[in-house]
């Protein structure tokens, strides 16, 4: 039987023994922040079977590990989906077979100069408060700003980025990303969020996109939920890639979210060897609806250097959207997107439930239409256009 471990005067890191019996509620976010894993020796004997990367990984991503993420990874099994999302392997020092990059959405192109203003769409924008994130996945679609050693994103830059925001009347929403935002303490997000509101009341949807919620549920506290609150945080989009993430601790941190008036929207990444299975994409979809979180996105991996191991084909996720929809709840089913290259933006993937064909005699169209279950039905009356007399007789 374990012994219950004294915390009153934390250590760094915590044995195997130490993290059977940590208890995440017994201490700060900020302690548990400071009790990352953030080499992968540093989990050999906490987890067996840890593959022994080269150092060169290091140079190019770093490794983040909170406790109660660590304490989540079977201990034995390699293939853990937890583990896969955040624990080096040699995949990363391996060449794909075709073109990988730092900056493959081309986010740098669309980023306003001076500021972390990420500005692709008229009505809405991305603003990057911050390059550090709670624990690294291995995927990260920021890899070339994420993990860097100066922190959080130069104040004087947000600042910048205030003013781009205040100064455009056409911005109506305004994403709030990074890295990640709750790294921020209360009274700095109480700062940017407040100077949004003040200066930009034109702004309509304020939301924010936060991994650590999922990977630091302890973050979510009454008194972040109050300054979220205050500022009409409308929406906070957490990202979940399995269901085995989904823990009690978790939803309670949702729930006290939910209570401050906040919409709870789900992204996730298609995963080779994660998620990749329909199974395990109904349960998870099920168990985010089940506690009130609204499946948004399912991303295909980026093509982001050291991630190509991840990549599911588009074919694959074409099975994977048809697992899905008629087989579990309407509102549980996401849509399945890639981001196009260079800035191309989202794009969605969808198999073909309905298409139009063309007569066999030229005398017009006809629609062709196909359930879940492969059944089919042709529609003649979606292929015409029945025009309606301008006046009655």
């Amino acid at each position: 039987m374990l012994q219950k471990v004294d915390f009153a005067t934390p250590k760094t890191l915590l044995t195997y023994e130490e993290l059977q019996a940590y208890d995440p509620e017994s201490e700060s976010w900020q302690k548990q922040f400071a009790r990352r894993y953030t080499h992968h020796s540093q989990l050999d004997g906490v987890l067996n079977h840890i593959e022994n990367v080269n150092e060169t990984v290091y140079s190019k991503f770093a490794i983040a590990v909170t406790p109660y993420m660590a304490k989540l990874m079977d201990r034995d099994d390699p293939n853990c989906p937890i583990r896969l999302q955040y624990l080096p392997t040699f995949h990363e020092e391996t060449k794909p077979g075709f073109a990988t990059m730092l900056d493959q959405l081309g986010e740098e192109g669309d980023t306003v100069p001076g500021t972390s203003i990420v500005h692709r769409y008229p009505r809405r924008v991305l603003f990057l408060v911050s390059n550090t994130c709670a624990t690294l996945c291995r995927f990260c679609t920021r890899k070339r700003m994420v993990s860097q050693p100066k922190g959080s994103v130069h104040k004087d830059e947000i600042e910048r980025s205030i003013d781009y925001i205040a100064n455009n009347k056409n911005i109506e929403d305004v994403l709030l990303s990074g890295g990640d935002p709750l790294t921020f303490t209360d009274e700095r997000l109480d700062e940017i969020l407040g100077a949004i509101r003040t200066r930009a009341p034109h702004v309509r949807f304020l939301r924010m996109g936060s991994r650590m919620v999922v990977q630091l549920p302890t973050r979510v506290t009454p008194e972040l939920c109050a300054v979220l609150e205050k500022h009409r945080v409308q929406m906070v989009n957490i990202h979940i890639n399995h269901h085995k993430e989904i823990t009690p601790l978790l939803r309670s941190r949702v729930k006290m979210l939910q209570k401050a008036g906040i919409m709870l929207g789900l992204q996730t990444v298609c995963l080779k060897g994660v998620n990749d299975s329909v199974e395990v994409m109904r349960e998870l979809f099920m168990q985010t609806i089940e506690m009130g979180v609204r499946p948004y996105y399912v991303y295909s991996t980026d093509m982001v250097e050291g991630a190509h191991h991840f990549i599911v084909p588009h074919r694959r996720m074409l099975e994977l959207y048809e697992g899905l929809r008629g087989w579990i709840s309407g509102p549980a089913v996401p849509t399945f997107i890639v981001d196009g290259l260079g800035g191309l933006g989202k794009l969605p993937i969808i198999p073909s439930y309905v298409r139009e064909e063309a007569l066999a005699d030229g005398s017009g169209t006809t629609v062709k239409c196909r359930n879940y279950k492969g059944m089919t039905v042709e529609m003649p009356g979606l292929g015409q256009d029945f025009s309606l007399p301008t006046t009655s007789n």
